[in-house]
Parts: structure tokens; C-alpha cells; sequence
């Protein structure tokens, strides 16, 4: 007779049969149980205390099968010894040690046979589950208590396979942002091309919107557009991501780094997903992929009985659930964008491909920068310094007010600005300034302007001014011919008033005849 474990229940059956008087081969032709094991079973018995085959039936109490059971397997234990044990006992410490220091069993197999121990790795690896008690700690598991309708979603992204980009024409890979709803396991999916903080937001988005509401927290993968840093106790957590979970409300719970088990509902639906919706179908693009999505979430994965609440997660979802998510507004969400940026010599930061000024004191600074489809706000130690209105990319937003005051009017071309500080140190500078930049293009002698400002400061207001008269008697603009008017200290000479005056006295130049001129005489 094939060996075959026997029960409590049974070992039950065979003892009130004994009290009834019943024979052993009878009982042994009856339930299947070798006659050896029957006699075992009264012998144990009579070792207790009770004869059965002696004794009233009300004897036969579960205390007494239950010390029966416990003495057979105890008994089994001591004469069935595992040759395995035999080999490893001696050098438990030693497999132990090599456990501690995080070797693979199949590097401890192989270290043992070195040393002439030669255990198959089935034999191995029972012999560690059931022996060492470091390796049985750190393969125990324990099941968590039911969470609270509407209080935890699971996310991850799983790959899907690959479809047709409409937009390119090209075959590419296409994953799946899958949302499961910890109470109900009710599931959401959403179809991406990209890994991206942007498509991440939309799928949420879109969960929300799939849902009905907004789930309280949201256990999520380290996926390096959500969680910037992975870490078990420090976890940075991407701002733009984070912004939104707090505008909308939920909390961000990254799992623990390198541990599947921190997420586990999820973590078997990214392969259902891809087993039973995605593989053996034909996408004509990504919105037919989501569209149908969207249908296999509710009338598929809703509706099935699910293997571990044995309940459609659907209706589940819809008795207990829904109305326990915090309500979606369905306002579209404006996705806030967040980067660190240094401020350059030429005032101007560099954020997403345009460029916006600063005042000259943070040049050579770090700053940190939000923008949205409407503003751009700049950081500086937690305070904001300066807001613009968002530039299309390639372009830039300049508030001249930035620039230092003597830079700012020659970065405007504002001819106004040098002839109002012409007037404002003298009449004649204010005049000679103004006639310089008079003319439909006055950019081209803005330098001309400035020049003659800083001239007043080397040289004296009322040194220029005589400088610009006699200037402006000869017709002189060229700044260096004026510089050397005041080089030369040649503002202050006579000069004559007209050109009549000139050609009347043209004799008072010489004080000898031109003839005296004549060498040669």
C-alpha cells in the first residue's frame, strides 16, 4: 500500500472505531490505512493513558489525537534524518556566516564542494529555510490589514509592447501607467510613449477623471520623473510632481528602494495587463489603444471575480469605494515646471529655452525658477526676486530696469535720456547734443552723446562748454578733434566771428609783406 498522510480527523475515525470494537483489518479495509499504522495509532494511545479497544468512545477527545499526531511527527523527524543534515550540520555556522555576508546559495554550493560537501541545491536550500534562522527572518513575509475605501492607489509603469506613432509613422514602444485602487482593486490604465513628469501628471489626470475622484495617497514606483532621489528614508520627490499632489490633495508614498514587495497589488497587474489586454491586439494608434483601455478596465478587469477578494473589484468599487475619493473638480491642471539656473553676465537666465533678466546683484548666482503657461517666478533664498510674463521659447522677456542705470538708456537707444543729461550740466552741452542726434537715425552717434557726457566729468562742465562752442563755430563733430581741443587747453582762444570778418582781415594773419616770403630775391 502507497504511502499516504493520514489526518487528524482520521486518526479520530480510527480510535472511535477501536472503542466500538471494531476489528483493525475491518477499519484498515475500510479507510485505506495500512494495519501497521492502525496499531501504531494504539499503541500511542495506550502510551497516553487510553486503551481504545478497553475503554468508553467519550475518551477519544482531540486533546488525545492531537498529542498522537504530534508524537508520530516528532518520531518521523528522529528516524528519518535527512542525509543532508548529516553533511551540514557540522558547518551550519560556517553556511551561516556565508549568508551574513550576502553570498548567492549557489556560491555557498560551490564553496562547500571545494571543501568535499556535495549537496544537491534542492537539498541545500531546504535545509536553510528549515535550519538557519537568519535566512527564514529574512524570507518571512506578513500580510498587511485592509486599507480603507478610497485611501490607497498603487502606480506603476510596465511596458506593453509596441504600436504605431500617427504622428511619426514609426513603430514604437508604448507603456502602461496602471492605477490599482488597494480596497477594491478596481484598475486604471494609461497609454504613453513617454516616460516623462508631464505624462505622469496626465495620467493621473486622467485616473481621476476615470474614477470619479481623487484617491488619498499614492503608493508609487521610483520612477525618476516622480521620485528625483530614491531613498528608504529621504526620498526627494520631483517639485512640478509634488506641486500637483498637493493641489489636487493626495499624498505621494514612494516605495522602497528595490522592493517589489512594497507594492505588490500592482506589481501582478502590470503582466495581467499585458497578458490579457495588450498582447494579440491590433492598434491602429495610441488614442485607439486608450480608448479600448479605458473599456477592458471597466467591462474586462472590472467585472472579473478577482483571485484574492473572490469579488467583481468593479462593483466593489462602486458599492464602497467611489464615494469615499475626495471629489475631482475636472479643471485642467497647469502644469508648473521647476529647474535651478545660474544668472549670467548679461543680466538674462536661461529656462526652458528663453531667456529672463535679473537685476545686476545676482549675476554669477544660482536661482530657482517656477513657470507655467502663464508666469515666470524667480527664486533667491525662498523669496521671490522677480516675475515675468512666460516667453514662447527662443525668445526672451528683458525688464531694462535690471541693467545699471548708466547701461540702461544705450541698451534702450534712447536719444531723449543723453540730451536731458546734456541740458542738465549746461545749456551748450544740452544743445550740442541735441543737434548731433537730431535726424531720422540718431542710434549711430549715441556714442558720440556719451562721449561728450564723460568729457564733462574729466574735464569740467565749463571746459567742455567752451570746447563745444569753438566746435561748433568750425563746424566740428569729431569726438577726437574735440578731445584735443581740451587736451591742449585750446578752449579758452579768440576766435573769429564770421567769415566776412575773415576775408576783411585776411591781411592781419601776416605782419610782413608776401613779398618778404620771396627767397630768392
Amino acid at each position: 500500500m502507497a504511502f499516504r498522510e493520514v489526518h487528524v480527523i482520521e486518526i479520530k475515525e480510527i480510535l472511535l472505531r477501536l472503542s466500538s470494537k471494531e476489528s483493525i483489518r475491518s477499519i484498515s479495509v475500510s479507510l485505506g490505512i495500512h494495519r501497521d499504522t492502525i496499531r501504531n495509532y494504539l499503541r500511542l494511545s495506550i502510551q497516553f493513558g487510553f486503551n481504545p479497544q478497553k475503554g468508553n468512545r467519550e475518551f477519544v477527545t482531540d486533546d488525545l489525537v492531537l498529542k498522537i499526531k504530534s508524537a508520530l511527527f516528532y518520531s518521523s523527524l528522529k528516524q528519518n534524518k535527512a542525509p543532508r543534515d548529516e553533511l551540514l550540520l557540522p558547518v551550519k555556522d560556517k553556511i551561516e556566516g556565508y549568508l551574513k555576508d550576502g553570498l548567492k546559495g549557489s556560491k555557498i554550493i560551490n564553496l562547500l564542494a571545494r571543501e568535499g560537501i556535495i549537496v544537491y541545491p534542492d537539498s541545500f536550500y531546504r535545509f536553510i529555510r528549515q535550519q538557519c534562522e537568519n535566512y527564514k527572518d529574512k524570507n518571512i513575509t506578513v500580510r498587511l490589514p485592509e486599507t480603507e475605501p478610497g485611501k490607497y492607489a498603487q502606480v506603476d509603469f510596465g511596458r506593453l509592447g509596441k504600436i504605431v506613432d500617427n504622428a511619426t509613422g514609426e513603430l514604437k514602444t508604448v507603456y502602461g501607467l496602471i492605477f490599482t485602487l488597494a480596497f477594491s482593486r478596481h484598475m486604471f490604465v494609461f497609454v504613453t510613449f513617454k516616460q516623462t513628469t508631464e505624462e505622469i501628471i496626465a495620467g493621473f489626470e486622467a485616473s481621476f477623471a476615470y474614477f470619479g475622484g481623487i484617491f488619498k495617497i499614492a503608493v508609487i514606483d521610483n520612477l525618476k520623473p516622480a521620485v528625483t532621489k530614491a531613498n528608504n528614508y529621504n526620498p526627494a520627490i520631483n517639485k512640478t510632481f509634488l506641486e500637483y499632489a498637493q493641489v489636487r490633495q493626495f499624498i505621494v508614498d514612494p516605495c522602497v528602494v528595490a522592493a517589489p514587495k512594497g507594492k505588490p497589488i500592482v506589481e501582478r497587474a502590470v503582466s495581467y495587463v499585458r497578458e490579457n489586454f495588450f498582447k494579440g491586439e491590433n492598434f491602429i494608434s495610441k488614442n485607439d489603444c486608450q480608448q479600448r483601455a479605458d473599456i477592458w478596465c471597466t467591462n474586462t478587469a472590472g467585472l472579473r471575480i478577482h483571485g484574492t477578494t473572490k469579488l467583481a473589484p468593479l462593483k466593489v468599487f462602486d458599492e464602497f469605494e467611489k464615494e469615499k475619493l475626495i471629489p475631482f473638480s475636472y479643471d485642467r491642471y497647469d502644469i508648473a515646471f521647476w529647474a535651478i539656473c545660474k544668472v549670467h553676465p548679461d543680466h538674462h537666465i536661461r529656462f526652458k529655452n528663453s531667456l529672463y533678466s535679473l537685476p545686476t546683484k545676482y549675476i554669477g548666482k544660482h536661482v530657482e525658477v517656477r513657470g507655467d503657461s502663464a508666469l515666470v517666478k524667480i527664486f533667491f533664498n525662498g523669496k521671490v526676486i522677480k516675475i515675468h510674463m512666460t516667453a514662447r521659447p527662443g525668445s526672451r522677456s528683458t525688464d531694462f530696469n535690471d541693467y545699471p542705470a548708466y547701461l540702461t538708456p544705450y541698451a534702450l537707444r534712447n536719444p531723449s535720456y543723453q540730451i536731458k543729461k546734456g541740458y542738465e550740466k549746461s545749456e551748450v552741452i544740452g544743445k550740442f547734443i541735441e543737434e548731433i542726434l537730431s535726424g531720422p537715425y540718431p542710434w549711430h552717434r549715441l556714442r558720440s552723446a556719451q562721449k561728450i557726457l564723460r568729457l564733462a566729468e574729466v574735464y569740467g562742465v565749463e571746459k567742455l562748454s567752451g570746447a563745444l562752442k569753438k566746435a561748433e563755430h568750425y563746424g566740428i563733430t569729431d569726438m577726437r578733434r574735440i578731445e584735443n581741443i581740451l587736451r591742449n587747453n585750446a578752449e579758452g582762444m579768440s576766435t573769429i566771428q564770421d567769415k566776412k570778418d575773415l576775408s576783411e582781415n585776411s591781411q592781419l594773419r601776416f605782419l610782413r609783406e608776401p613779398a618778404s616770403f620771396n627767397h630768392y630775391k
